[in-house]
């Protein structure tokens, strides 16, 4: 995980919930995505490192989903301070 990530994992409360149901959903998917991304720097071996020649199909496409799942789980942060300050949860 990177620096600019959002932490690990957030749960809404029950309350938080009710206000606003679709945090139950992206609570889920940013706990997916956090999931995937470590399960891939787990697995596949090469993942990070410099290449001198192109990255194998392979390695380029598991550092797109990396780069992607992090794009998103920033996007769910910022919903989620956005519907916290609304709702004065923040």
């Amino acid at each position: 995980m990177s620096d600019r990530e959002p932490p690990d994992v957030w749960l809404p409360t029950a309350e938080q919930i009710v206000m606003t149901s679709e945090r139950a959903i992206l609570a889920t998917l940013d706990t997916t995505l956090l999931l995937a991304a470590r399960t891939l720097e787990a697995g596949v071996l090469g993942l990070g490192e410099q290449h001198e020649e192109p990255s194998p199909p392979h390695l380029a496409l598991a550092e797109s989903i990396l780069i992607l799942a992090a794009s998103l789980r920033e996007l769910i942060a910022s919903y989620r301070a956005a519907t916290d300050h609304l709702l004065g949860d923040g």
